[in-house]
């Protein structure tokens, strides 16, 4: 685990951003933080709940693409967003700001927690790092990546590049972590370097 300095407003809970890339272990990771009991904010969840419930958001999205989100709809989508940069910007444009203010809404509501942990795939990628007081990345190599993600989603290697390619690499996103966890290991290693961090924060109250 790397670790840089930060000085976090001690009058407000710490806010910690986990992200990661995929087949990165980040989801893992995430486990392990809500079992030392972390408040989780996870960001794939308030997507899920959006695509379930935003009755708006999806008819947005529809118009934005011009097919129908039914099951073969939104494979489609899948398709055209790990393919097409303009096509995920476009998405994006719809789905962040309502995530986004999901998110300050459940922060209000954990305002008496000592630490929030914001669990956000795309945590770099938008910008929302400076919203954090830590970044945490959970990091790998790509040829780790690659073959977990394979053998993960059972996809051809071109695949799997594709989608790993779709996102800002890991290698390009250490430059902008507090905190790296690395995680080429396995799941044991992971969580001492998680508990290792907690104590070090610990330490600094």
């Amino acid at each position: 685990m790397e670790r840089m300095s930060v000085q976090p407003v001690k009058d407000k809970p710490l806010i910690i951003g986990l992200t990661g890339g995929i087949a990165s272990g980040k989801t893992t990771a995430s486990r392990i933080f809500k079992a030392c009991h972390i408040p989780i904010i996870d960001s794939d969840h308030i997507v899920k709940e959006l695509w379930a419930h935003d009755k708006s958001m999806r008819q947005e999205i529809e118009d934005a693409f011009g097919y129908t989100m039914d099951e073969s709809g939104i494979k489609r989508l899948t398709q055209d967003i790990f393919s097409n940069d303009d096509k995920r910007k476009v998405l994006n444009r719809i789905i962040h700001p309502r995530v986004f203010k999901r998110i300050e809404d459940l922060k209000e509501e954990l305002y008496h927690e000592p630490i929030i942990m914001i669990d956000m795939p795309l945590l770099i990628e938008v910008g929302y790092q400076k919203e954090v007081d830590i970044t945490v990345l959970v990091y790998v190599d790509q040829q780790t990546q690659l073959k977990r993600l394979i053998a993960r989603d059972h996809l051809s290697e071109n695949d799997a590049y594709m989608r790993i390619n779709s996102q800002m690499s890991l290698e390009e996103k250490k430059a902008h972590a507090d905190v790296i966890l690395d995680n080429r290991s396995d799941t044991h290693q992971l969580e001492k370097q998680i508990i290792s961090f907690l104590n070090s924060l610990k330490h600094e109250e």
